[in-house]
């Protein structure tokens, strides 16, 4: 919270003769303003719950020496708070299912990749785009396909890389490997009958431990011309890094894609048990989240007093308790 006051509600008081209601946050001023700021959970700020609504308030107030016992100057206090809606609804409209990649390259013209999950091993169910982000459980088996299309006839397509992360962006420093140098790194990790232009394999869901709730798949693909046997597609795995003569002509560039998200389907019990745990977390923690959700609706308001109120309606309420 900030507030920027006239001098003239301080009695012309400076910075130096003010603070907040903890004496330790001191106020800063210019020739025509005193100026005050403070987090929501410091420097005495005390919370008031409403019905709808959770207010922060602090206060503007003169400094006082520890040892003095009389004043003959007007108390000061000018209060200042900002007031959150406990509830808000926000919403994002977006495309979680990913479309086929447009690629373009000198010898090999125009191809595409895309990046499909099916429901099983038989592959002739496409999970539908319309329902991502896909739920799976632990350890169930998730079958997945990349595809080629290309203007030449006669291409080859190999997948040299596929790693996972917790959000949608190939470089995320947090990832698990799952194929490395054209070869299966992740045990459950196995390969289906496929034509020429087509990669299919399938794997055990897992989660990222820590709170991450998604998980995305991005591997690194290309094309080969099948005619040619020293390019990357010809080699296929290779478990150690070597030198090998390779055909640039005979193959494109290396191309990222990606697809997902995939998240854990949850059983009745483990939301019954995800709302005991949820109804325990003290309530001024759930209303800080709720109001950093809801900053757009953010209304702050002044309200000046001359003459020392008394606070009693107020109390300062714990940030956590057990």
């Amino acid at each position: 919270m900030m507030i920027e006051a006239e001098r003239s509600l301080v009695h012309g008081l400076d910075g130096n003769a003010l603070s907040l209601l903890d004496s330790t946050c001191m106020v800063s001023s210019n020739d025509t303003h005193v100026f005050a700021s403070t987090a929501l959970d410091s420097c005495g700020t005390v919370l008031q719950e409403g019905n709808d609504n959770v207010t922060f308030i602090n206060k503007i107030v003169k400094a006082q020496n520890p040892g003095d016992i009389i004043t003959r100057t007007d108390d000061v206090e000018v209060e200042f708070s900002c007031s959150y809606r406990k509830k808000d609804i926000v919403s994002s409209d977006f495309k979680a299912h990913k479309l086929a990649t447009l690629f373009m390259e000198e010898g090999f013209g125009k191809f595409s990749f895309q990046f499909e999950f099916f429901h099983s091993r038989h592959y002739d169910i496409r999970v539908d785009p319309s329902s991502y982000p896909i739920e799976v459980r632990l350890t169930e088996m998730i079958f997945m396909e990349i595809k080629s299309t290309s203007s030449l006839k006669n291409t080859v397509l190999f997948v040299e890389s596929c790693k996972a992360t917790p959000e949608d962006n190939p470089n995320s420093q947090i990832f698990y490997s799952i194929i490395d140098n054209g070869c299966a790194m992740d045990r459950t990790v196995q390969e289906f009958p496929s034509q020429s232009n087509e990669f299919r394999f399938g794997m055990q869901a897992f989660k990222f431990i820590g709170v991450h709730d998604e998980v995305y798949i991005s591997c690194s693909v290309m094309l080969c011309l099948a005619t040619d046997p020293n390019t990357r597609c010809a080699q296929g795995c290779i478990r150690q890094n070597g030198v090998s003569k390779r055909s640039v002509a005979g193959q494109t560039a290396r191309h990222d894609i990606m697809q997902g998200p995939m998240r854990l389907k949850r059983s009745p019990d483990d939301e019954g048990a995800r709302g005991a745990s949820a109804a325990s977390v003290n309530i001024n923690l759930n209303i800080l989240a709720e109001t950093l959700l809801a900053a757009v609706a953010l209304v702050c308001g002044v309200v000046f007093y001359k003459i020392k109120k008394s606070s009693d309606g107020y109390k300062r309420l714990p940030l956590s308790e057990t």
